[in-house]
């Protein structure tokens, strides 16, 4: 995957021209997703300060690291985890990739006037058209590109270790909706505790059985239209969590302790317990045994904790670094056995909501923030990589932290969870030798007063940020993927399409948008931007709005899907702008030289306020993700082309008045049917037997 650039775009550029601030000039702290009493504009210079004073781009130079060998469990015990910065791998395909390209300077330039003409007016695009010129003769630019290309040679990746740093440790907003993704599953057949009880032990098993097809090398490569894709992210799934700093998070990698630890969390009522899942001897437990370890957890956690410390971990990250500090001096072992635990999983409940009834849109919300405190966030460690969440009501699904990894191999991690339920692969009965397993411990937390205030403070916070965040789930089942592909036409591209149009009829302009593009065609890629609108999507975008029976129409989408796919082949092939255009501001700032004046023209801010942020995450099962937009006044889309439908998750603010996640869903269900009837009339369908 994915996506994540919102918490950078926020610090990086502000929010004032976004869609309400265009038409109505409102402040940020009216629509500011977590009411903070601070606006980010004044955090964008601090960012920048705090990011030249502490020279995070050391963090380059420091690329060695433990190597991991195969690790054998039955003779391990835990040890204090290795702190790694960035990854580095001696195994697998990744080696043998090439490394990311810094694109050509006057590509770049070309492309930036060309995205900039179709949102900006046309005095303001004169000035862009003056300025880039100027860009491409300034001498210190050349510089700069010269920088760039000599980190290129000097570096397995130029980019990773600085977007590590820029997009996720150095954020100080909170993980929840801005950054944490969240993935549901489809809704078991169970209700109650020992139904629950049975599915997380499942779940447990089979997490566990994917950690070990990674540790023994036996993951195929991944593949992208024949070419093999960086592997590395599966490396730092399990084990691995975020530590809170002042200033500067730590991402603590499993993959580098030296030992692998045996236990995961299990949190349940917003009580949290070591639950160890080997046997003291380091053989797996089975389904049966790790039932036996939930269920001894069950007594403990009847009553509803009344400080629950994790909410904490929703907070802005500076806040909860402080309680955090307090905690690792009067709570240690607690803290660390989250630092060190494979992965967590809660136990949530069903609450009584007469006016929200479990639904998938509902699930969605527990995904991405817990749905608050009187629902299950005090069940969540938004810091930890992994945490599933299984409900009494036979809902479940994942909340995951963004920093170690994009949203593809959690996809294929959670595509294997659900291949061992259809194939109900779980072995229970014992070998009928006696284990010896240490049974779950209750973790304590010693808080102080101040920790005690900190945690109804993060509660009225993430309490009114969930209550904001309008979730709509949409399963379009009319048609597919299998359109598209009969048409000859990119799934894809005729999906973003769809977006296009939807926004354009509600709102009457095409929007800066913002679409994941994997960058795992090199070593240790992560992503960049495949942006819209282009020339072609706007000029079919404002027709099918305009005259939905145009007879152009046909040929418009043909050539707007056209250029879709094929600025999404150049982004895909290290020929983007978005992560060039940042590395050029970066080194520049590495340097301590002034910026060029392209990147204060108003293009440059107009094109990096995505009001449609969007992404696409394909599974085998129905496994919609879902994140919250990039601007106070944007939508977040993410979706997953099935064969015979469409898996959407649509998010916007309720603070704002001119956007509506229920207005969209509905206006895209539409737009798809639009266009597949342009398909149809222009006989572009192809009969499947002839494909």
């Amino acid at each position: 995957m994915f996506f994540c650039i919102y918490i950078f775009l926020l610090h990086f550029f502000g929010d004032k021209h976004s869609l309400t601030h265009r038409k109505r000039n409102l402040n940020w702290e009216e629509h500011n997703i977590y009411s903070y009493s601070f606006s980010l504009p004044k955090l964008s210079s601090l960012f920048w300060r705090d990011m030249m004073r502490t020279q995070t781009f050391i963090l380059a130079k420091r690329m060695g690291r433990l190597k991991l060998g195969q690790p054998n469990l039955k003779s391990q015990l835990h040890s204090s985890p290795t702190l790694g910065c960035a990854p580095h791998y001696d195994k697998g395909v990744s080696n043998d990739l090439p490394k990311l390209p810094v694109p050509p300077l006057a590509e770049t330039v070309q492309k930036f006037t060309e995205f900039s003409k179709l949102v900006l007016r046309e005095k303001d695009f004169q000035e862009t058209l003056n300025v880039s010129n100027e860009f491409l003769q300034n001498s210190q630019v050349q510089h700069l590109q010269q920088s760039l290309e000599k980190r290129s040679k000097n570096l397995s990746n130029w980019l990773t270790p600085w977007w590590l740093n820029v997009a996720y440790l150095e954020a100080r907003t909170p993980l929840p909706i801005v950054t944490s993704p969240g993935i549901t599953f489809p809704r078991f057949n169970f209700s109650g505790v020992t139904g629950q009880v049975e599915c997380a032990a499942k779940f447990i098993h089979s997490v566990l059985k994917y950690h070990h097809v990674i540790l023994d090398g036996e993951l195929a490569p991944d593949k992208a239209g024949g070419a093999l894709l960086d592997m590395s992210q599966y490396q730092n799934l399990v084990g691995t969590t975020r530590v809170p700093n002042v200033s500067k998070d730590e991402i603590r990698y499993g993959r580098d302790q030296k030992e692998w630890a045996r236990h995961i969390i299990v949190v349940r009522n917003g009580h949290s317990f070591h639950v160890p899942v080997y046997t003291d001897s380091g053989e797996n437990l089975n389904v049966e045994e790790i039932q036996t370890q939930l269920h001894r957890i069950l007594v403990e956690s009847e009553s509803v904790n009344e400080f629950p410390i994790n909410v904490c971990s929703s907070d802005e990250r500076d806040a909860w670094a402080t309680v955090y500090n307090r905690l690792k001096n009067s709570s240690l072992s607690s803290t660390q056995s989250y630092e060190n635990a494979l992965f967590v999983v809660a136990l949530d409940r069903c609450a009584d909501d007469v006016l929200n009834p479990p639904n998938d849109s509902e699930n969605m919300k527990q995904a991405i923030h817990g749905g608050g405190t009187h629902h299950n966030t005090i069940n969540r460690w938004f810091d930890k990589t992994l945490q599933f969440y299984i409900n009494t009501n036979g809902y479940a699904g994942l909340t995951y932290e963004h920093t170690p990894a994009e949203g593809p191999p959690l996809a294929m991690l959670l595509d294997f969870v659900l291949d061992q339920f259809d194939k109900n692969a779980f072995p229970t009965s014992s070998t009928g030798k006696s284990k010896r397993v240490s049974p779950p411990k209750k973790l304590c937390f010693e808080l102080t007063e101040d920790d005690k205030k900190a945690i109804v403070t993060s509660a009225e916070k993430i309490n009114r940020a969930a209550q904001n965040l309008e979730v709509v789930s949409l399963t379009f089942d009319h048609y597919g993927k299998n359109v598209p592909k009969a048409a000859h036409l990119s799934p894809d591209s005729y999906i973003q399409l769809a977006l296009q149009l939807a926004f354009y009829q509600i709102h009457g302009f095409s929007p800066p948008t913002y679409e994941t593009g994997t960058l795992r065609k090199f070593k240790e890629g992560r992503t960049d931007t495949i942006r819209l609108p282009n020339a072609a999507s706007a000029e079919f975008v404002a027709l099918a709005a305009e005259s939905p029976n145009h007879h152009e129409l046909g040929d418009l989408l043909q050539k707007a899907i056209a250029s879709h796919k094929h600025y999404s082949n150049l982004v895909m092939n290290g020929k983007g702008i978005d992560r060039h255009l940042l590395g050029l501001k970066l080194t520049a700032l590495e340097m301590d030289i002034p910026l060029p004046k392209l990147f204060t023209t108003p293009a440059y801010q107009r094109l990096f306020q995505f009001e449609l942020s969007t992404s696409q995450v394909p599974t085998r099962h129905d496994l919609p993700m879902g994140f919250g937009p990039a601007t106070s006044t944007g939508y977040a889309v993410c979706y997953n082309p099935q064969e015979s439908k469409f898996l959407f998750s649509i998010t916007a603010f309720e603070s704002c008045v001119e956007t509506s996640a229920k207005r969209f869903s509905r206006q895209l269900t539409t737009s798809l049917l639009h266009i597949k009837d342009i398909v149809d009339k222009a006989g572009m369908l192809v009969p499947i037997s002839k494909i």
